[in-house]
């Protein structure tokens, strides 16, 4: 089915562009521009006609033939002026006819899946970096689609040896080269070490895709909402003198050194009695957990720290000592409390006169920074990538162990679910391509 969308946002702008993509491309603008288009990949312009054949308006229309456009198929572009009315008169044309209809959100680049013009993983990609909203986004979306290969060129070594054990399998009794499973181990184990090497590297692609995050968490009235608005420059969250007035997770999302941070404050952790102000604590216990890097946030004219504080410090907690501003501040006192423990450092600051404040933010960015220090180019940004990387990498690791038995069918096994996993990650594999590669390489059947 041919379908139609517009591709730039709703709204007045001095040009809207509305795409139309399928079989029914050509025909369909025909009727619209009332002749045909013989010259690919050129701006002409031309007056539109509805199916009263009355003008809509007058812009540019771009044929991008089958096979030479994004999608695959035929693809036009209509650049028409970006006004409401124009948009609508034109969108409205194109859903009274029965040869073509609305798009689905993401099925243009769907379409050019189905056509082989990019892959799975290059899709995602692409919503990534459609998606992006800091600089850091953007760079990691194009290095994303870049990477791809890397990808692909483990699946093809795998399918490599795979096609050896499957023709040592099926052609045992024919005139086989002797050397036909040497060095398939030694590939195996390359691309199982260059897998482990990735996933033992930090989830710095995943963190960048959704966002570092930040748990702010301490004893009541510290400083923590204070802390949050600083950060945010605004007043996200009510500061008060009263204890227990932050009862829920609240969410902040800002940029820091053009990294995605979602920064949360959290409900004063002390012993508490009230019921609403029990689920809130437990709100913040669950979102400390979850953190990418916790904020510890202490009172420094209090010489204390809780047992239920102190069971929250470990090495991905920042503590810092708030309300430097008054006469009775000492910060000296949290290192004599937490003796023993890890954690990342130790800042001095106030809220109200941003006293130190400088030097923490500097602190963050590189904290953020340290993520991509030994980064590799290719990232795994999602979840679903790194599961199957890791089923991967089990069942090459499978391969390896049993090589050098006779099973030799076991090992054939073992590649054939280790690609159809690592197969998953760019969308596609078929028994064809195994086949293909056994008459390609080898003689055999003759």
């Amino acid at each position: 089915m041919t379908i139609y969308a517009l591709s730039t946002p709703p709204g007045v702008s001095g040009i809207a562009i509305i795409r139309l993509s399928g079989p029914n491309s050509l025909s369909i603008t025909k009727d619209i521009i009332h002749c045909t288009i013989d010259k690919p990949r050129m701006a002409f312009l031309k007056t539109f006609y509805d199916s009263k054949k009355e003008i809509i308006d007058e812009g540019i229309v771009v044929w991008y033939p089958k096979g030479q456009s994004y999608t695959g198929d035929d693809l036009i572009e209509f650049h028409v002026h970006g006004s409401k009315a124009v948009i609508n008169k034109f969108l409205n044309e194109l859903s009274l006819r029965s040869d073509c209809q609305l798009a689905e959100a993401g099925e243009f680049t769907k379409q050019a899946f189905l056509n082989n013009k990019i892959n799975l993983y290059e899709a995602e990609s692409i919503a990534d970096l459609l998606n992006a909203e800091t600089e850091g986004q953007r760079i990691q979306a194009l290095r994303l689609k870049n990477s791809s290969p890397l990808f692909m060129k483990w699946r093809e070594q795998i399918l490599d040896v795979r096609s050896k054990c499957e023709a040592a399998i099926d052609f045992s009794e024919e005139d086989l080269p002797v050397s036909i499973l040497e060095g398939n181990d030694q590939k195996i184990k390359e691309i199982s070490q260059e897998i482990t090497a990735m996933l033992d590297d930090s989830k710095a692609g995943e963190i960048m895709r959704e966002g570092f995050k930040i748990a702010i968490f301490g004893p009541p009235n510290s400083g923590k909402s204070s802390f949050l608005n600083l950060l945010a420059k605004r007043k996200a969250a009510i500061v008060s003198a009263i204890k227990g007035t932050t009862r829920d997770v609240i969410e902040v999302q800002l940029q820091i050194n053009n990294f995605p941070v979602v920064l949360s404050d959290t409900a004063g952790i002390r012993a508490a009695k009230n019921k609403i102000e029990k689920i809130g604590i437990g709100l913040a216990l669950k979102q400390i957990t979850d953190s990418n890097l916790n904020i510890l946030i202490l009172d420094g004219t209090i010489k204390k720290i809780s047992n239920e504080i102190k069971k929250l410090i470990n090495k991905k907690t920042l503590i810092i000592i708030n309300k430097q501003d008054k006469k009775n501040f000492d910060g000296g006192f949290v290192l004599k409390n937490i003796k023993g423990k890890g954690f990342l450092g130790i800042h001095e600051i106030s809220t109200l006169t941003k006293f130190g404040y400088k030097k923490l933010i500097e602190d963050l960015k590189n904290i953020l920074n340290s993520l991509y220090e030994h980064g590799d180019d290719t990232l795994i940004s999602r979840s679903r990538h790194r599961t199957l990387l890791v089923k991967t990498s089990k069942h090459l690791k499978n391969y390896l162990k049993i090589s050098q038995s006779a099973e030799i069918e076991k090992t054939a096994e073992e590649l054939r679910i280790a690609s159809n996993y690592l197969s998953e990650i760019v969308g596609f594999i078929g028994v064809e391509e195994v086949l293909g590669r056994i008459f390609k390489d080898f003689c055999v059947g003759k």
